[in-house]
């Protein structure tokens, strides 16, 4: 995100691939008074042109990885799946959900309240658009529910909404929530016959409770008195500025697109862990004892022949590489990955490989497509025996990796499971 650019960035112990913000009115921007400046609402009265160009400055400045999915909110509860469904012209929806890398999902308020979500381990996020009207029709528990994942996984975070000493509202609000539950009375505080102030952070924090969402953060704003935010109540005509939340592109997701949401969560979670993280096994290792396979071996670092041996992985992820340091007991492989083209690059000691990814039945494969040597294009159809898998079982992510050479027959198989190294 560009530093500069005046965005409220959440507080929450989010996963560092998920990414998330709210902009501001005075964020940059091209709308005249009274919607200046950077208001991002279609339908409130500003021109087209500005809105259209404010949106579309967002992503620079931003750095969004791609255009926003703007909503056409109607204080109701449908939920718009990023993922299943195309790249509508404005759904109607008060929410969405991605599992998806790259999705960048909105919702504008101007008073409202808008929540956003994601799962413990960065696989699954979501945002909504909840008013009054809203969460009286419970968009935040079908939010929850269309996630996807356990209630207690989820983080929630409560953005800018007009504040409870700003927010009155008529006897007929309190009735429809109390209503419904009586412990939605805490929620108001008497101001005069037949008004109540409403505190909708607190009715939204009641509300995840009951949907099993226990870690809410945020809150604490007010769009009414907070001349940041646009507020209806505050100016009736005025424009909306936009919470955002998304999927940092990670360089296995980027290679697999949709099919990396179809694998096991175990397998995602070590795939879009950004910067560096530490994981821990063991490993069972088997080498080939012929001349040339221990040459080969050599050449590409391979760790030495163990019935079961620690592992420990570090992996180093940035936004266009990362670094595998595996430690078997002592020994230590390290290799580089990055994108080539369609295919995955591994760079092991001398060796260059270039390997297809896909997944199905939830494993990931790796398959060999290019192989180079001191840069020196090598026959891939020599490099069939090897393969490389990933999955989940038993509650663990498990890898099997299998090298041969038809000279040189097997190089190396080495089979095992890792562990979060803080779990």
């Amino acid at each position: 995100m560009n530093p500069t650019h005046p965005a409220i960035v959440p507080d929450w112990p989010a996963p560092a691939n998920v990414r998330a913000l709210a902009t501001t009115r005075k964020s940059p921007g091209h709308s005249q008074p009274p919607f200046d400046t950077c208001n991002l609402g279609a339908r409130c009265g500003d021109d087209p042109v500005a809105v259209a160009t404010n949106r579309a400055g967002l992503v620079a400045t931003l750095t969004l990885p791609a255009q926003p999915r703007w909503l056409h909110q109607m204080h109701g509860t449908d939920v718009f799946d990023a993922d299943q469904s195309p790249a509508a012209d404005e759904p109607q929806a008060d929410a969405a959900i991605a599992r998806s890398a790259g999705r960048v999902l909105a919702v504008l308020t101007a008073d409202c309240l808008p929540v956003l979500f994601c799962a413990d381990d960065g696989s699954t996020i979501g945002v909504a658009h909840a008013g009054w009207r809203g969460l009286l029709a419970g968009v935040i528990e079908t939010t929850v529910a269309r996630l996807g994942v356990p209630p207690a996984s989820v983080l929630a975070w409560l953005g800018p909404a007009i504040g409870p000493h700003s927010y009155e509202v008529g006897d007929e609000v309190r009735a429809a929530f109390v209503d419904e539950d009586q412990c939605a009375a805490e929620a108001f505080v008497q101001t005069r016959p037949g008004h109540w102030l409403c505190d909708l952070y607190a009715l939204a924090r009641q509300r995840l409770g009951a949907a099993g969402v226990s870690r809410v953060y945020g809150g604490g704003f007010d769009t009414f008195a907070d001349a940041r935010f646009y507020s209806y109540r505050r100016d009736r005509e005025t424009g909306r500025f936009a919470s955002l939340i998304w999927i940092e592109d990670t360089l296995f997701a980027r290679l697999l697109g949709n099919a990396f949401a179809t694998l096991p969560p175990r397998v995602r979670k070590l795939h879009l862990a950004a910067g560096t993280r530490r994981y821990r096994g063991a490993a069972t290792v088997k080498r080939g004892t012929g001349w040339l396979s221990r040459l080969c071996g050599w050449a590409t670092g391979l760790p030495a022949a163990a019935p079961e041996t620690p592992i420990e992985v570090e992996i180093a992820a940035g936004p266009h590489d990362e670094t595998w340091t595996r430690n078997f007991g002592a020994r230590a492989m390290r290799s580089r990955l990055w994108q080539g083209g369609t295919l995955l690059r591994e760079r092991l000691g001398l060796v260059t490989f270039g390997f297809a990814l896909s997944a199905s039945a939830g494993i990931l494969r790796w398959e060999v497509r290019e192989v180079r040597a001191l840069g020196l294009p090598l026959p891939a159809r020599w490099f069939g025996g090897v393969h490389a898998s990933e999955s989940e079982h038993d509650g663990r992510y498990r890898f099997d990796v299998r090298a041969a050479l038809p000279l040189a027959g097997e190089l190396v198989h080495y089979q095992g499971w890792l562990a979060v190294a803080d779990e």
